[in-house]
This record gives structure tokens, C-alpha cells and sequence, in this order.
């Protein structure tokens, strides 16, 4: 039996992907190990968002290189779609972008008999259709991901994906509910939607009149049985008044969702082309607090993009007060060559260090303010780790609180209600 080692860098979208291609070598006869020496077939998915992803996956090419002499090393993603000969050059022996990973298991039985590099990187990858990969996504863990789409075609001035990635493209939707239903049979007790522009949904399907929010609700009425339905990240002007009202009749949609803002500030929104504007995001949130009034609202912010002053930075500080997220991931400006805000003049780096400091302040003051809402709280918990060494179980909450509790062995999978407070946190 041949052993096989994947890693995925970057985000959950990746995972998924590597997941699925693995599950379908191992309808194959691959046995999947958990280390990468001397493996013979490596897996790696990298990842372009910053410059330090770029540096990330270039490390982890070398190093998968060096751990396997004799193994076959399949790179793909993000990174080897911009830097195919590079990738090729640092020892991989079979390189793809973000398509063609269907085609895995035969290009690995092409190598074999020919011994001849291969790179399936396309130059432009803005007019694909969506790719099912062979087999279904499946992890150890107790929740599952599950992809509906790929690609995005906002092109934001800083960002890459929608060259690396290509054009939005919709998953069928019978293909989604066959595997949400698996899910649920396999015993996940929550799936999150997860995609790169999951507000996307269905543009580009038929006419266009079947919608993310409808998409949500077919899974919802076609799965009674699933525990949690989390939505991982969707813009604030793709969240409408069917998905708002998905709230009120389904209780299995978490207490919790991800909405970009990147910035506070309408001029540096103005330059980062993000199409919203500060008032109209505010009014979404009372929207969704007014059906679900306990809901957490997480966010990511990017600090220092080019030309930001003080006084948009304190914009962006004060807007997020008033948003009173329940958490901000906050990340400093990197250029990405190729990109419009990459021929701006980039913020101090000394200035934006001190900016991410004081926003991360922030946002740990907004995290605690939340979590005192709940002490003293029943809460139900779905419990997902087991850490051997304290011997304690780590799960979260609908809203995304993460708790620990003591345990001799795992609960994986187990639900439980507790009582939250400072003793059962855990973040």
C-alpha cells in the first residue's frame, strides 16, 4: 500500500480541497500517513494572500523536497499558480494552480511511468467552471467544511484571488445537498459553508435568480437532522432580507457570523474598490441583531493600507466601536505585486505596527465585553478536541465562544450544555 502526506497552508477552502483529493487516492489504495518522511506521494496546497504566505509555501516546497527524496511532490494552489517554475525549480515533480486537481491521481500514474516533470499551470484562469474533485471532504474533526464555490470577481485594489483563483464559479447545487446530507450521515454535527466569495452563490447558475440565501435553506429544509449550520464569511451587501429572515425560522444557523469590513474609513474604502459604505454596513448588523440579538459578529480589518492618515485610522478604530464586533481579525497592508494599491505608496512600517497594536487592543476589550454577556449563561457546547497532556476537552459554542472542560478521554462529537463563565473559557 503507498502512503500519502498532504498539507494544506492559508484558508479552509484549501484544506477542503486537499481533503476531498486525498479521499479519492484513497479509494485508490493511498494510505494516509501523518508524517511526510519518506511518504510516496506528498500533497501540498499553498497559498499567494500575503507575502509571507509566498514565503511560507516556498519553505514548505523545499522542505517536503528534502523529507522525501524518493516520494513524488504535487504542489498546487495559489502560490504555484503565479510561481509554477519557481515551484518547479525548488523540486516538485508535479505542479497545478487552482484547476486540473481533479486530474491528481492520473497525472501521479502518468509520472510514474515517465519520470517527466509536469506542470498544468494555466496562465489565466478567469473562465472555469466549477471543479468537483472526485470524491467528498471529510477531516477528524467534528465539524465539516463544505464547499459551494470558487473564484471571486470583486478585484479588490489589493487583492490577488481573483487572478489566482479565477472567476466565481457556483457548485451544483444538487452535488451541495448530496454532500451536506453525507455530512450528516457521516455524523458531523455541524458544516460550515465555506467558498471564497460564498455570497456569490448562484450568479452564475441559470438565470441567476437562485441565491446563496436559497441555498442555505434547501440545506436547512434537506438536512432537519444537522446540528449547526455556520456561514464562514460573506459580505455585508450579499446578506439580504431572506437570509436575515433564515434566522428567525432556523434555529441550526449559528449564532455567529464572519462579515469583512477592511476598513472604517469611506476614503480608504473608496481606494481599497470595496462596495459598501460605512452606514449601510452598520444597518445590516441591527438587522441581524434585531432577530438574533445574542448573534457574534467577527470581522477582519486590514491596517496601513497605502496612504492611510490618522485620521482614517481613527476612523476605522471608532467605526469598530460602534459595530461592537464580537472579535476583529486584524491584518498589516501587504503589497501584492500585480495588484492596483501595489503602485501606492505603502504605509511606515514602524506606523502600521503601532496601528495593528492598538486595533488588537481593541479588539481583545470588544472580546471580553462580549464574553461577559454570557456568564452565567446555559450554553450548549459541541465538543471537538481532546488535549491529553491537561486532560481537557475544547469545544465551541453556537456563537463561537471556545470552552474547556475537564475530561479523562475525548468527547468528540458529543454535545453538552454548561454553564459559561470565567472557568470554561478558554480564549
Amino acid at each position: 500500500m503507498k502512503t500519502l502526506f498532504t498539507h494544506s497552508l492559508g484558508c479552509k477552502v484549501n484544506s477542503y480541497e486537499t481533503n476531498a483529493i486525498a479521499e479519492a487516492l484513497v479509494e485508490k489504495g493511498y494510505e494516509r500517513v501523518d508524517k511526510s518522511n519518506g511518504a510516496d506521494v506528498i500533497i501540498l496546497n499553498t497559498c499567494s494572500v500575503t507575502s509571507r504566505a509566498d514565503q511560507k509555501s516556498r519553505q514548505h516546497v523545499s522542505r517536503f523536497r528534502k523529507s522525501s527524496p524518493n516520494g513524488i511532490l504535487i504542489v498546487m494552489g495559489c502560490h504555484s499558480q503565479k510561481h509554477a517554475q519557481e515551484v518547479l525549480d525548488l523540486g516538485a515533480d508535479i505542479v497545478l494552480g487552482t484547476t486540473k486537481r481533479d486530474k491528481i491521481p492520473s497525472l501521479i500514474e502518468e509520472f510514474q511511468k515517465n519520470h517527466e516533470k509536469i506542470n498544468m499551470v494555466t496562465s489565466s484562469v478567469r473562465h472555469e467552471e466549477y471543479e468537483e474533485l472526485g470524491e467528498d471532504s471529510y477531516t477528524e474533526a467534528a465539524r465539516a467544511f463544505l464547499k459551494i464555490q470558487d473564484g471571486c470577481d470583486n478585484f479588490c485594489s489589493y487583492c490577488l484571488i481573483p487572478t489566482l483563483r479565477g472567476n466565481s464559479r457556483s457548485r451544483r447545487r444538487g452535488e451541495v445537498l448530496r454532500e451536506a446530507k453525507s455530512l450528516v450521515e457521516k455524523g458531523y454535527k455541524e458544516i460550515v459553508i465555506s467558498g471564497i466569495h460564498i455570497g456569490g452563490y448562484g450568479k452564475d447558475l441559470g438565470d441567476g435568480s437562485y441565491t446563496f440565501s436559497d441555498l442555505i435553506e434547501d440545506i436547512l429544509k434537506e438536512c432537519p437532522a444537522l446540528f449547526r449550520l455556520r456561514i464562514s464569511s460573506i459580505e455585508e451587501s450579499e446578506i439580504d432580507e431572506k437570509l436575515i429572515n433564515l434566522y428567525t425560522k432556523y434555529p441550526a444557523l449559528t449564532d455567529h457570523i464572519h462579515i469583512p469590513l477592511q476598513s472604517g474609513s469611506s476614503t480608504v474604502l473608496k481606494r481599497m474598490k470595496r462596495k459598501y459604505d460605512e452606514q449601510a454596513f452598520l444597518d445590516k448588523l441591527d438587522a441581524l441583531r434585531k432577530v438574533r440579538p445574542d448573534i457574534a459578529i467577527t470581522t477582519d480589518v486590514i491596517v496601513g493600507f497605502p496612504g492611510e492618515t490618522d485620521e482614517e485610522f481613527e476612523e476605522t478604530m471608532a467605526f469598530c466601536r460602534k459595530a461592537e464586533f464580537s472579535e476583529i481579525h486584524v491584518f498589516p497592508f501587504s503589497s501584492r505585486p500585480g495588484t492596483y494599491a501595489a503602485s501606492l505608496k505603502d504605509t511606515d512600517p514602524k506606523t502600521k505596527k503601532k496601528r495593528v497594536g492598538e486595533l488588537l487592543s481593541l479588539s481583545k476589550e470588544l472580546r471580553s465585553s462580549y464574553k461577559k454577556k454570557f456568564y452565567g449563561k446555559e450554553m450548549e457546547v459541541l465538543y471537538e478536541d481532546f488535549n491529553n497532556m491537561s486532560k481537557t476537552v475544547l469545544g465551541h459554542t453556537s456563537n463561537y465562544l471556545l470552552v474547556s472542560m475537564p475530561s479523562e478521554q475525548s468527547r468528540h462529537g458529543e454535545v453538552e450544555k454548561i454553564v459559561y463563565s470565567t472557568a470554561v473559557e478558554s480564549d
